[in-house]
């Protein structure tokens, strides 16, 4: 038996999340990986995660829709090349 707060991932509906959260004003696509919601939000919509509130309208939306987490993936744009925006790695 699952716990309520786990999510069922028969009630999981990457498709209805991502309509939930644009309605909110975020435009984004949402995957699926096990309860995990992965949003990939559309570049010009990033700073709608700046908002606290945002963020906790999405999470409430993520649980309300059978998931237990979720995360943002950030777009990888290396088309700047000589741009500085990479952060650094560390090496040992």
């Amino acid at each position: 038996m699952t716990a309520p707060d786990q999510g069922d991932e028969v009630t999981r509906d990457a498709a209805a999340l991502s309509t939930e959260i644009a309605r909110i004003g975020v435009a984004c696509s949402v995957e699926t990986r096990d309860g995990l919601a992965v949003l990939l939000p559309v570049t010009s919509n990033l700073e709608a995660f700046q908002s606290a509130e945002t963020r906790r309208a999405v999470i409430a939306l993520a649980r309300q829709h059978g998931f237990t987490h979720v995360a943002v993936e950030l777009p990888n744009d290396h088309g700047g090349a000589g741009r500085d925006t990479d952060a650094p790695l560390l090496c040992d």
